[in-house]
């Protein structure tokens, strides 16, 4: 009797691992061929290599999903619906035209998706400009049909979409040259910009807002097209600048920002300063005018050092116009604060100088702080008619001697005949 309990535990034993390796078998046959389709890759933009960043106010970026068939069999019929919800709006602008979708939710067809193969969806997108830093998720439903008797499979899964903001400082100033003064021209000022944000800066158009006692040097040279500047990155830009002449020393700042339309967007302030430059005062000009036709005439000009600092290896320079010539420079040397010297210049007139006022230039160049400076200063003279001949005066004069010198003798001569006549 035990015999035969042991006989029939042993065969119902034996009958239950045979089933479980029946059912397991089963399920190992039901698993062959299959479809699995799921998402692999969520990005901004076209290239999964070089993705973007999207921002908040951004219009037409497109919002790549990566579907991918990890099963062994070809997947039929593939759609894909994306629930949408704020920040994300479906809406774009096609030459000029604006699409939107009014339903909170978008379909996209990928079709067959062979197994171990994968299909990108593109979403065209929006982006409100209140919405904040974040990652956000959204609901993504998959529908597709396996092989096998084309069986219908529904499936939910959440994709995470990333929204960064770009946030640029100012990190960086130098300017060539390094010392800038009033009236300083072609000034190079260098700015670093630094994108200290999670999300990419793009299209970037960055502009210097000038105020006295700057200006561009040129059409556009306040300003500078960046474009893309990625997150935690650094770029150097170049802006040309004028100082006006008459400034005054010390320290300035100009807004730098982002230029969008009319609109700046300030970024931050662009430190500037300004050196004293010596103040040349004209004191006095000796003569002021002139004859035509005079030559080797000594002109005399008197300076004084108006400002604080020293200028040295001074030289003064007097350009004239074309009825003028001689010796136009003069070196003064170093001249201290509130020091008067004066420069010395031998002028030839033409003798076909029209009657007028002459304006005249006088550059003046020195050297302050190892920086190589000049100024410039106006001056004025008067071209009189030419007078008589010299030679002629000199003929007149001398006519004029010996007349004196006839009457005189003859005066003498009547004297002495009168006295001896009347002895």
């Amino acid at each position: 009797m035990l015999k035969s309990k042991s006989s029939v535990t042993a065969g119902f034993a034996c009958l239950l691992v045979l089933c479980t390796s029946v059912y397991a078998s089963s399920l190992s046959v039901q698993a062959v061929g299959l479809a699995n389709v799921v998402v692999t890759s969520v990005y901004w933009g076209t290239n999964p290599l070089t993705p973007l960043n999207a921002h908040p106010g951004d219009v037409n970026v497109q919002l790549s999903i990566v579907l991918s068939n990890v099963g062994d069999d070809v997947a039929r019929n593939v759609n894909a619906t994306l629930f949408l919800g704020s920040p994300l709006i479906y809406s774009y602008y096609d030459r000029e035209a604006k699409y939107s979708a009014s339903a909170s939710s978008v379909s996209k067809v990928a079709g067959d998706i062979g197994a171990g193969l994968s299909f990108t969806l593109a979403f065209t997108m929006s982006v409100d400009s209140n919405a904040k830093e974040g990652i956000y998720q959204y609901n993504l439903q998959l529908s597709y049909r396996t092989p096998r008797e084309l069986q219908q499979v529904d499936r939910r899964t959440t994709v995470e979409v990333p929204i960064w903001r770009e946030e640029l400082r100012i990190q960086s100033t130098l300017t060539t040259p390094t010392k800038i003064y009033p009236g300083s021209k072609q000034v190079q000022v260098k700015v670093g910009v630094v994108n200290s944000g999670k999300g990419t800066a793009k299209d970037l158009q960055l502009r210097m807002e000038m105020n006295a006692p700057f200006k561009a040097s040129s059409s556009g040279s306040d300003k500078y097209f960046l474009g893309n500047l990625p997150a935690g990155q650094m770029s150097e830009v170049d802006f040309i600048v004028d100082v006006d002449e008459n400034a005054k020393f010390g320290r300035y700042s100009v807004v730098l920002g982002t230029e969008s339309g009319s609109k700046l967007n300030s970024i931050g302030e662009v430190p500037l300063y300004l050196n004293e430059k010596v103040k040349f005062n004209l004191v006095s000009v000796a003569p002021t005018s002139l004859q035509a036709g005079d030559s080797g005439m000594l002109i005399r000009v008197e300076l004084k050092n108006g400002g604080s600092v020293k200028a040295e290896s001074v030289r003064v320079q007097l350009r004239v116009g074309n009825f003028f010539s001689g010796t136009l420079t003069d070196f003064l040397g170093t001249m201290l604060a509130g020091e008067t010297k004066v420069a010395f210049f031998t002028v030839d007139v033409d003798a076909k100088a029209q009657v007028a006022e002459y304006n005249f230039d006088l550059r003046i160049d020195w050297t302050q702080d190892s920086s190589a400076l000049d100024d410039t200063l106006k001056l004025s003279m008067n071209v009189q008619p030419p007078g008589p001949p010299t030679t002629l005066i000199a003929f007149g004069i001398i006519i004029l001697i010996a007349a004196a010198a006839y009457v005189v003798i003859r005066r003498r001569r009547m004297r002495a005949l009168q006295t001896s006549t009347t002895k």
